[in-house]
């Protein structure tokens, strides 16, 4: 019997096979097992940058903006 220990002989797996787990609570987008996601307010976000900012109600303005008082 041979033994085979070439690493990459069975290839990566499919990711049409991989289980949804959750869906992005900003893009709605599929998130599959073993995905690394953030968790904001108790949801979900995919780890797209833009879904992030989206769910944490930030804006990107200049210093001088953000110092003055409201």
């Amino acid at each position: 019997m041979t033994i085979n220990l070439d690493r990459f002989s069975q290839g990566l797996p499919d990711p049409a096979e991989a289980e949804v787990v959750a869906h992005c609570a900003a893009c709605g987008g599929e998130i599959y097992a073993g995905e690394m996601v953030y968790k904001v307010d108790g949801e979900i976000v995919c780890d797209n940058w833009e879904c992030v900012i989206e769910k944490i109600d930030c804006e990107f303005v200049p210093a001088e903006e953000a110092v003055m008082p409201e």
